[in-house]
């Protein structure tokens, strides 16, 4: 029996049920399709990353990281690779994937959202609770996020740490001696 290769055709689906989205750390939330949970009086510190982390997360996606603290705790995230598709403001309108952060279950606007390329970053908790979300869009991908992740007594030091823009670091530090400086003249003055 002679076959014309031209002429025989096989077809084949593949059809994979992904439930991890390849993240192994954190205890996965059934309520959600992609939703992971760090609780800190199961471990304090630890590791999390965007799915398929190192390589392209998937499109059309949406993932949530929930941090639950004890009451006298806060959370501090390090971000050591930040590769998600967008232009800041990394909304809609710009078709951006992003992270977003929230010291609630809805968005907080006192942090804004990331995309693009970034170096490393912290980011504080104002609150026990902490929520990160990813969301990435049906056009374009990248590489995504790793961070670690630790539980922090209230009483330690924190503060929130954005990526500075070239010289915001030193328009920072002179406004805080030019204010130093007034306050000094004030109290002479009144004093």
């Amino acid at each position: 029996m002679n076959i014309d290769p031209f002429k025989f055709q096989r077809t084949y689906e593949y059809a994979f049920a992904v439930s991890d989205f390849g993240i192994t750390t954190g205890r996965q939330e059934g309520q959600y399709p992609c939703a992971f949970v760090f609780n800190s009086n199961e471990t304090r510190n630890g590791t999390f990353a965007s799915p398929n982390y190192p390589g392209l997360y998937p499109r059309s996606t949406e993932c949530y990281y929930f941090f639950y603290g004890q009451s006298n705790e806060r959370v501090h995230l390090h971000f050591h690779f930040f590769d998600v598709e967008g232009v800041l403001p990394c909304e809609a309108v710009s078709a951006s994937d992003y992270v977003e952060f929230s010291n609630y279950m809805i968005r907080d606007r006192k942090y804004p959202r990331h995309c693009g390329q970034l170096k490393e970053f912290d980011v504080y908790s104002d609150r026990k609770f902490f929520r990160v979300t990813f969301k990435s869009n049906d056009r374009l991908d990248a590489t995504g996020f790793n961070a670690s992740y630790v539980f922090l007594d209230e009483e330690e030091n924190y503060t929130m740490k954005i990526p500075a823009s070239n010289g915001s670091a030193r328009h920072g530090e002179a406004f805080m001696k030019l204010i130093n400086y007034i306050t000094m003249l004030l109290y002479d003055t009144y004093a």
